[in-house]
């Protein structure tokens, strides 16, 4: 008998112990997300105009940079860029004085108006994306009226962008497809900044990916474009290539390719075409100085239980992840769906180990849209904007690379 209760004791003993470390791993997987401030809607200062957001699929949501303990964020139907500290205060205001009403200022101890926060006026048309270099220039991206875009075309497309250089508030001139003062780029994709404070800006075509990389001074040091002929094709057969995202380094003079490969689907026993088949995700590295594609590893599917409301069982799908950004050293961060408001984090080195996956909460289901940076520290920010207001929010995951 004492023989049977010392048995049923270990075993009691064993299950508990393998119960807590079960929950101590599934505790581990959580990233803690930092809530750092919140954005009201409105015509101030400190306040998102996005009060006509649902009215045009064109509009212009608003953009995050996050640079030393600062928060850049720029928003297009005021023709504004806020900068805040972690803790929401506005630091800094680029705006155009006709589209916004007078920041507000209190009155001294001698009766002149003053204001803790710098204010930069210019004449914004359109602002779009943002990037902000480690000694502190701004680079706001604006579109030019119709007046004075330009048609392509060769390529088929309007010229209206420009790049806007700010250093201490002051404005320092733009950048064009040749440099300070050149002619207007097409569709921006993406406006990035290196640690060499280079300015990388990647556009886009009905059949190009054309790519823009700068000296700090505004030379131009590259110029290339890619249609989807010019991919790498690791599959025989009649494949198709989706170039999904270019990446630049933010310590070498590389560009990083998230490419996706598809297949005709084909019944074997029926012979009937039904659609496309996905054969794999690859990242590629191109080193501008050599040029040429090297393959680095394959980005694998995120398998995640989910009810679909054709249905009320729980079904497994393999869900895309997302290249977000580079961290430091050249890892790479990736974000997928992971059921209801959570999203998987997954780190990777440039061979495909993985360094670290987690999951993170995103209430998407209240989100009107959500945007996200990565800084060059390595920490991922994000502004969540819903009905009611936009939380500025980030995940520690450069701790995730000292583990």
């Amino acid at each position: 008998m004492g023989m049977g209760w010392s048995r049923v004791f270990s075993l009691l003993l064993i299950f508990f112990s393998v119960w807590f470390s079960g929950c101590k791993q599934r505790s581990s997987i959580l990233l803690e997300r930092e809530e750092l401030f919140n954005l009201t809607f409105g015509k101030l200062e400190d306040q998102l105009d996005l009060f006509h957001i649902t009215e045009s699929s064109y509009q212009v949501q608003p953009s995050l940079w996050t640079h030393d303990g600062r928060f850049y964020i720029s928003n297009s139907t005021s023709a504004k860029v806020m900068v805040f500290s972690s803790y929401g205060d506005l630091l800094a205001l680029f705006y155009n004085p006709d589209r916004n009403p007078p920041p507000i200022q209190f009155p001294g101890e001698k009766g002149g108006a003053v204001s803790n926060r710098k204010l930069f006026p210019y004449a914004f048309n359109q602002i779009g994306k943002i990037a902000v270099t480690s000694n502190g220039s701004v680079y706001i991206e604006d579109k030019l009226p119709e007046e004075r875009s330009v048609f392509e075309k060769e390529l088929g497309v309007r010229l209206n962008n420009i790049i806007l250089k700010f250093e201490n508030g002051e404005y320092k001139g733009y950048l064009g497809q040749e440099g300070v003062g050149g002619t207007p780029f097409p569709f921006i994709e993406r406006l990035q900044v290196t640690r060499k404070e280079e300015v990388v800006v990647i556009c886009r075509t009905p059949t190009l990916w054309m790519i823009y990389w700068f000296s700090p001074d505004g030379t131009l040091k590259h110029k290339l474009s890619f249609s989807l002929e010019d991919l790498p094709m690791p599959y025989e057969g009649k494949v198709y290539a989706n170039l999904d995202t270019i990446l630049p380094s933010p310590v070498s003079p590389s560009l990083f390719f998230k490419v996706s490969y598809f297949k005709e689907g084909l019944d074997s026993q029926t012979g009937i075409r039904y659609g496309i088949e996905l054969l794999g995700i690859k990242m590629f590295r191109f080193t501008l100085q050599g040029g040429g594609f090297k393959e680095l590893f394959d980005v694998p599917e995120n398998p995640t239980i989910l009810r679909l409301k054709s249905s009320s069982d729980p079904v497994e799908m393999p869900l895309i992840y997302e290249l977000i950004g580079i961290l430091p050293d050249e890892q790479f961060l990736f974000l997928s769906g992971h059921g209801k408001d959570a999203r998987q984090l997954l780190v990777l080195q440039s061979n495909g180990k993985v360094i670290s996956k987690r999951t993170i909460h995103i209430e998407d289901s209240q989100l009107l849209f959500s945007t996200f940076h990565l800084s060059l520290e390595g920490i991922l920010s994000a502004l969540l904007v819903s009905d009611v207001g936009a939380k500025v929010v980030w995940w520690r995951t450069d701790l995730l690379l000292k583990e």
